[in-house]
Formats: C-alpha cells, structure tokens, sequence
C-alpha cells in the first residue's frame, strides 16, 4: 500500500518520532510559493526535533488558488484534511488563527501585524477593560464603592481582548483606588494569552438619584419615589441626578423598575398646560397685572414657553407656563414724559416776547 503514498506520506506514517506532537500555529493569511498548498504554508511547525517539524510541514493538502484568487480554510476544515491524509491529530495541537485565507500566485499578501483595527473595535476592548477594572475595584475596596473608569488601549493591546469578554483578570493597584493606577490586564484564551499594562484613570462617583419603587410612564416624580444612592455608572453612558430636587415634580417619559438611575432623558417638566385647553394669562408690568383668557397652542410645562391663541381677535403670541392652567407675559413699563408748565409751554425759552439780558451799560 505503501508504494501508492507520496514520498512525503509515507514518511510521515513510517516515522516514530512524530509521537512526540507538534504545535501548529496557523496564520491569518499565507500565499504558498509553489502548485500546492502544504501544512508548512498554512501554520508554523514546532517540534523537540526540527527534522519531524519539516516532515510535518510538507503535508500537501490541495491546489493552490490561481492568480488574483484565494480560499478561506478554517479550522475544522483543516483538521478533515489531516484526518484524510492520516495524520494523528490527537498527537498534534492546533493554535493561532481560526482560519487562514490562502492567496493566490501574484497577490500581495498585508502583514498581520498592519491590518489596521476598526475605531468601534477599540472602543469595545476598552469597555470589556473597564468594565473588567470596576469589578476587580469592587472585589479590593468593597461592593459599597462607586468609581468612574477610563482606560485608553493601543491598537495592539486592543487586539488582544476577546470580544465576548472572557477570560480578563486584572492584577496590581494601590489604596485609596483612586487616580491614576498602574495594572496589569491578563487574558487568558487559549489561543492567545496576553498580559497587558494599562493605565486605569479611576475617579469617585458621586451617588445618584435611583427609584424606590416601580413607576409608570407619565407619573410625576414625587419625594417619596426616588434616592439617593451609589451606583457604578459605566463610561460613555448618560450621566444621572446626584440631587432628588431636580427630579421631583417632574414626568417619567417612559415606564421604569425600582432601582432605576433617574437620567436627563428619562424626565420631562410635568404638563401643567394641554393642547386646546383654556388657560388664563397674566400680562404684569410694574403695579398692573391684567388677567385675560386664551387657547393654548400645544402641550407645555412648568417654565415653557407655549404659543396662545387670544380668544378675542385669535391673534397668536407666546406666554411663560407659571401654573396649572395658567401662563404670563410680562410688559415693558412706559416711561412718561414730563409736561412742561403751560407757560413755558406757550413761550419756551429763548423765544422773542420773553425777558432777555440786556447787553450794555447795565442799567
């Protein structure tokens, strides 16, 4: 049977000494140099003994793409190619890349190491980080702390988180767990183990305004249904209240759970005034105050400015939202003129019939 195997096959079968394994790290890319693609070109051979590791990496597997063309071969793939040229896998281990796109003759192949990553890549390695940090922070100082985290990683570290975020610890620090802090993020991934230095800028947060019970949309917040409490807010998320009077007396926009962080959008000013109602208007200018009555224009709340109709001749103008039902505007005060004295009115000074000086001896 043997004189039907390729030289290389056979010497594959017939050598003892592959028993021992070898690593092959597969590549993300590779473009064979001659008619048919071997193991060689696919993934970096390893062995004790380098003769085993070229027998190894002559393993033919199948043609090589024409020009301009290429095959992307992933793992499973590649290990049914082995299996059918009976080669051992459980004597051998597979690491590196989880696929490999094998180019065609005359196609420039990129370095792996100049692939440029994506911005929305980076910025999900360094969420993975920071959110890695709280929680090591959480585990030094107690579950009671509150922290805000910022984490900047380089293109080459950011390569290095697992996208689903598993597999990161986080070493080092100092007490207070405050500033600027030196650590070390370890990923462990069996395919690509990574210690990496990074510098976390960790900052107190102050506590937040959080619900104390379940609210539906269009309640008005009242003191009794909010707190003040800790909460680890994430980086890049909308701030929350650190004050309960900024929220009370204003409208939930959308239903919320007990413990929820109270934020900009989740409030607006309660609707004092609706759309179509008749409100009354107040019109103040210094010691006048005219009361008069219009239709309101749209949906308004405390401290908005609402468009009103007057129910009189039905000409629009706007109007502060003060009450319930109720809006001001408020006039400029007008500034009489004196009257002069009707003498002075009927001969103003300088004209001719008044007293004049007279210039001369004085007399």
């Amino acid at each position: 049977m043997l004189k039907t195997l390729s030289p290389t096959l056979a010497l594959i079968l017939l050598s003892p000494a592959l028993v021992l394994g070898a690593e092959l790290e597969l590549r993300a890319r590779c473009q064979p140099k001659g008619v048919i693609v071997t193991v060689g070109d696919v993934a970096e051979v390893r062995a004790v003994d380098a003769a085993e590791a070229r027998v190894l990496a002559a393993v033919e597997l199948f043609p090589t793409p024409a020009p301009g063309q290429q095959r992307l071969v992933r793992v499973r793939e590649l290990q049914d190619l082995l299996e059918m040229r009976t080669v051992n896998l459980g004597e051998h281990r597979l690491s590196g890349s989880s696929q490999v796109v094998v180019l065609g003759s005359g196609e420039p192949v990129r370095p792996e190491s100049s692939r440029p990553v994506s911005p929305s890549i980076v910025r999900r390695a360094e969420r993975l980080v920071q959110e890695a940090v709280l929680g090591y922070l959480r585990e030094q100082a107690g579950p009671e702390g509150s922290w805000s985290v910022r984490v900047a990683l380089e293109e080459s570290q950011a390569k290095m988180i697992p996208g689903d975020g598993h597999g990161i610890a986080v070493r080092g620090g100092r007490a207070p767990w405050t500033g600027s802090q030196r650590l070390e993020v370890v990923v462990d991934s069996p395919t690509q183990p990574a210690r990496l230095a990074v510098t976390a800028e960790v900052a107190p947060r102050a506590p937040v305004v959080v619900t104390t019970a379940p609210l539906a949309a269009g309640a008005v917040i009242r003191p009794g249904d909010v707190k003040l409490q800790s909460a680890l807010a994430e980086g890049g998320r909308e701030e929350g209240f650190q004050r309960v009077e900024d929220v009370v007396g204003r409208e939930l926009v959308r239903s919320v759970t007990a413990g929820s962080v109270l934020q900009q959008s989740s409030l607006r000013a309660a609707i004092l005034i609706r759309r179509g109602e008749v409100i009354t208007v107040y019109a103040r200018s210094p010691g006048v105050c005219v009361r008069i009555t219009a239709r309101a224009r749209q949906d308004a709340g405390l401290g908005d400015l609402v468009t009103v109709e007057s129910l009189l001749d039905r000409k629009l103008y706007a109007a502060r939202v003060c009450g319930p039902q109720e809006a001001e505007v408020y006039a400029r005060a007008v500034r009489a003129q004196a009257t002069p004295p009707a003498s002075l009115a009927e001969n103003p000074p300088g004209t001719p019939g008044q007293d004049q000086p007279q210039e001369g001896n004085g007399k």
